[in-house]
Formats: structure tokens, sequence, C-alpha cells
């Protein structure tokens, strides 16, 4: 990695606390002026490789979990709020990041056109799953 790079990542680290959403570091870097495709290669070494040891890290500062972008082929598929509801399952523990791609993969074969939230819930319940986000048919008695 070029010494440029390098210092950039360690100044961004600095810079932003470690829970920032990477579209807040994203318009971070547009505006100063780096492309989409800088942009990504940046945001991939600062997200998804975090205290990797040819990446600086500031003292003190705990390495973050990597984040899942839509690929091209999957953004046409799903819906944004059905993404959102993934993105939420799995920041929240509730998914890893094997089972995440285990759903996107299944979702993709197995829906035809857009895949809905509704129809997430549907896979992961027949996938075994359990998903608090939607209405339960189930009666409790207390």
């Amino acid at each position: 990695m070029d010494e440029r790079l390098s210092g950039l990542l360690l100044r961004l680290r600095e810079r932003f606390a470690p829970d920032i959403r990477p579209d807040e570091v994203e318009s971070f870097l547009s505006s100063e002026g780096y492309d989409r495709g800088q942009i990504g290669e940046i945001l991939g070494l600062l997200f998804g490789r975090r205290g990797g040891p040819d990446l600086p890290q500031p003292a003190g500062q705990r390495p973050s979990p990597g984040f899942r972008v839509l690929a091209s082929h999957e953004r046409a598929r799903f819906t944004p709020d059905a993404w959102g509801h993934l993105l939420a399952l799995s920041n929240a523990g509730v998914l890893t990041a094997p089972e995440l791609e285990q759903i996107i993969e299944r979702s993709m074969m197995q829906i035809d056109g857009r895949i809905s939230i509704d129809d997430l819930r549907s896979l992961m319940e027949l996938s075994g799953y359990v998903d608090s986000g939607g209405p339960s048919d189930q009666l409790s008695i207390h």
C-alpha cells in the first residue's frame, strides 16, 4: 500500500468515530474530490480490513466489523426496505456474516423479481431463522 493511502486511512480513523456509517465517510471523501472508484477502494480498506498488518490503527481504537455492500446484480433485486432489514439484523448480531450471505443467496435463487421485506421474512421463517420484525400469528397466553 502506498504511503499516501496509508496516511489517508490514518487521518480518516482519527477524524471519525469507530462506529461511523460508511455513507458519512463516502460523503466526506466525495467532498474532498475522490471519485467513486477511489472511494470504494478506500471504504473497503477502512471498513473491510481494519487493523490489518499493513494498515495503521490509532492507539486505543477497536477494530470495527466490515460491512456488506450490494453488488450491482443484487441492487436491482432487493427493495430498499428488504436490504435495510437484512442489514439491521446483521448489525444487531441476529445474523452472522455467513448467515447473511446464505440468506442473500437463497433469496436470489428462490424468489423471482424484486425481493421485498415480506419475501425475506417468509424465506427466513421457512429456513428456520427467527425474525421478530413482523407480526406474529402465534398466540401467547400468560
